[in-house]
């Protein structure tokens, strides 16, 4: 007697899966596009406009699914496991790409998607968010998707740094070298040695909190910003120690 159920359920659990397939191959599929927005490791929005945001169904999630899916108006059609490319774009919000998503039209059934970020063969690894998404006809933007790199520094970001640098200089000059001596020298009476010392390091330390305040909002906290806040921290801290050991007193 039990084998007859067991003979049963041997032979209906193929027609399960053909009927899955079957109510998966007739459901239709609408166009729904989104916003995905891209941030380096240190949550800023990702800068190089030359990678593209790649999407493809996840073969491995696409059991239900026929060799493709697709519809005519506008044609659109993703076949299982090829990518598609979109391009990056900036707004207030950031980085993002316009992605062309098709979803079930009448079902709250999802579709999962892979998403990389690459340029050419090459994409970087992601260190916060979701490698796949689950697409309904209803959901929303997916959040910001973190990369385990940082933004690259091209010759631009180096020309605006220095640019406001050598406005800085310009500032410190009139500040320090002119306003800030001046008054030591004539208001204060301090002799000339100990108010040029005291001069040179308050401008010193005002040039390197200027370095340290531009370079940590703009690159943020990276090798190149600790390099450049320590080397000009090195000469502040070499010339406190000549100012020092040369006996001068303001």
């Amino acid at each position: 007697m039990k084998i007859r159920p067991m003979l049963l359920f041997v032979l209906l659990t193929p027609l399960a899966f053909v009927a899955g397939d079957a109510r998966g191959q007739g459901k239709e599929f609408e166009l729904k596009t989104v916003k995905q927005y891209w941030l380096d490791d240190h949550r800023r929005p990702w800068n190089d406009l030359g990678y593209q945001m790649a999407v493809r169904i996840a073969p491995e999630d696409a059991k239900s699914l026929v060799a493709e899916v697709a519809i005519d108006n506008p044609p659109i059609k993703y076949a299982v496991g090829e990518f598609h490319l979109f391009s990056l774009k900036r707004d207030a919000g950031g980085t993002f790409a316009d992605v062309d998503y098709l979803v079930y039209k009448d079902s709250p059934d999802p579709i999962i998607y892979q998403i990389e970020l690459r340029k050419g063969d090459r994409s970087v690894p992601i260190v916060f968010g979701a490698s796949k998404v689950e697409m309904r006809n209803d959901s929303p933007n997916p959040p910001p998707v973190g990369l385990k790199q940082s933004n690259a520094i091209f010759l631009k970001d180096w020309l605006f740094i220095g640019g406001v640098m050598l406005v800085g200089l310009i500032l410190i000059y009139v500040l320090a070298f002119r306003w800030l001596f001046n008054g030591l020298l004539f208001k204060r009476r301090w002799p000339v040695p100990g108010a040029e010392h005291f001069t040179w390091s308050v401008g010193l330390l005002m040039l390197m909190g200027l370095s340290a305040a531009l370079t940590l909002f703009y690159l943020g906290p990276r090798l190149e910003t600790w390099i450049i806040i320590g080397v000009l921290g090195a000469f502040w801290l070499l010339h406190a120690i000549v100012w020092l050991v040369s006996g001068k007193e303001a």
